[in-house]
């Protein structure tokens, strides 16, 4: 489960790395179990995917840039692939190195670039108070992104939304299945003093 438990982290906690990398595993299940209308399980079950489906989560990589490695040959580059897609959808890019002529195994040329890349965000280091944030949870098991934390959902198992953007002093907050968050930093990082 290497790769696919690096998608999860990559997603969930995007807000703790200074960048990530994940390749193969899985990324979606149907694609990956090869599913169809014979073989679909109940709806209920479906629901339940979204805790595993990273493409769901596709926006939470705003903050987090993720340089996905693929064997070009590997049965499994389909994970990066849904990925590369989703979070296309978003309007965002995803860096995908892939060892040529290689299969589910890093091409020792394209593993050294990847660590010089890792290396560069690593000695930059993350941004712990962005500006602007895009966030997605389907569920309140996910539910920080840096200074958000989403406290209630008007419907768990269906997508909430918050962007949120720091301007000046002001922050501009917009929610979508979100009955209740509350935005905190950490000291002497928040936009405003206290009483402003």
């Amino acid at each position: 489960m290497g790769g696919a438990s690096a998608w999860q982290f990559a997603v969930h906690y995007a807000d703790r790395w200074a960048a990530s990398s994940a390749g193969a595993g899985f990324t979606e299940t149907v694609d990956f179990l090869k599913l169809n209308a014979q073989t679909m399980p109940p709806a209920y079950q479906q629901t339940l995917w979204h805790m595993y489906d990273v493409k769901d989560y596709a926006i939470n990589t705003f903050n987090s840039p993720i340089v996905a490695y693929s064997g070009e040959i590997d049965g499994q580059k389909q994970a990066a692939d849904v990925m590369e897609a989703a979070i296309a959808a978003e309007g965002l890019k995803l860096e995908h190195r892939i060892g040529p002529k290689t299969a589910h195994m890093y091409e020792p040329a394209t593993r050294l670039k990847l660590i010089e890349r890792l290396d560069g965000f690593a000695a930059k280091g993350r941004d712990v108070a962005p500006k602007e944030i895009r966030f997605t949870t389907w569920m309140l098991r996910y539910n920080t992104m840096y200074w958000i934390q989403v406290d209630g959902m008007d419907q768990q198992w269906t997508r909430a939304r918050v962007d949120a953007k720091v301007d000046g002093t002001v922050v501009r907050v917009t929610t979508a299945n979100v009955s209740a968050l509350h935005l905190t930093w950490d000291r002497g990082l928040a936009p405003a003093s206290p009483g402003t």
